[in-house]
């Protein structure tokens, strides 16, 4: 009996090494393809050029972005000041830099959290089916019937400006449709004969479900993961613009957005560089989601 446990876990082991090889080997597949599609890559680049520079933003600037000067109000680009200074005398260049930390952290974290909680649902959902189901489909369903922006509107209401409050409420919503994805793509791949196989092996439903079903649906997971951490960027732009996002001591875009705004026609460099930037920085990512999408879906590869 031991002897038999002993090599049954033998080659549960080998068939691990297996499986992590075969995922190494996929995933350098996938960089591959994905270095010649050239909008992917230029979009890759800029959004690595805008994290380097998020991180190195004290070594950019030497300006806090709290510092105020205010006989430097409304500079103009150019001199002192690269990207001119705001109605208090604040380096913009520096608050733009500051502020990418917090749409990037928002957008990965937000995204993280969403896909986390979706997937695990949708395939507890998909493989086991019944009352948990029903249950978390009809949930869904109410959720998507209240628009995103108004639904994250009501949630910072409740719970007060934030960074972590900002996140959960993007998060109340933004699983859902990570769930569906996991759902459907369980429901279409727990009756294959693969799954089949794994039960009369004796693997336990945690396992077939972690090591045998997820591995065939999480790209999809991944792609919209991608594309939806834009949506995230521009939902923190959109709350902080309305002032009910991240608090104001902390540069955000869409807060640099709302402050320049009353002097767009005196001092149009205020709202217009954060703007731009984060234009740039969503269409970036949306770029490299495109990318993804295109070399992980068979049908739409045409590289």
């Amino acid at each position: 009996m031991i002897r038999g446990e002993s090599t049954q876990a033998s080659v549960r082991r080998r068939l691990m090494r297996l499986r992590l090889r075969l995922w190494a080997e996929s995933a350098g597949a996938t960089l591959k393809r994905l270095g010649r599609n050239k909008s992917a890559v230029a979009g890759a680049v800029v959004v690595t050029a805008i994290v380097l520079a998020a991180v190195l933003a004290p070594l950019i600037s030497p300006y806090s972005p709290d510092k105020m000067n205010l006989n430097d109000r409304f500079s103009p680009p150019g001199g002192e000041y690269v990207l001119g200074a705001d109605h208090l005398g604040r380096d913009v260049l520096t608050r733009i830099l500051h502020g990418a930390r917090v749409s990037i952290l928002v957008g990965l974290i937000t995204v993280a959290i969403s896909i986390f909680t979706g997937g695990v649902l949708g395939v507890l959902a998909g493989y086991y089916g019944g009352t948990l189901d029903t249950f978390m489909s009809r949930l869904t369903e109410v959720l998507l019937a209240f628009p995103y922006l108004i639904f994250a509107i009501g949630a910072m209401a409740m719970l007060g400006p934030g960074f972590w409050n900002l996140v959960w409420a993007l998060c109340f919503k933004g699983w859902v449709e990570f769930f569906r994805l996991a759902r459907a793509g369980v429901l279409a791949e727990k009756t294959k004969e693969y799954v089949e196989a794994a039960k009369v092996l004796g693997r336990s439903d945690l396992e077939i479900m972690g090591f045998e079903i997820l591995p065939n649906i999480v790209n999809p997971l991944l792609v919209v993961g991608t594309l939806r951490m834009g949506t995230m960027m521009v939902m923190e732009a959109s709350l902080s613009f309305l002032g009910i996002g991240i608090p104001p001591r902390i540069p955000t875009w869409g807060s640099m957005i709302q402050d320049g705004y009353r002097f767009i026609l005196n001092a149009w460099w205020l709202s217009t560089f954060p703007g731009i930037i984060l234009v740039a920085l969503v269409l970036s990512v949306n770029l490299v989601g495109e990318g993804l999408r295109e070399v992980l879906d068979p049908d739409l590869q045409t590289f």
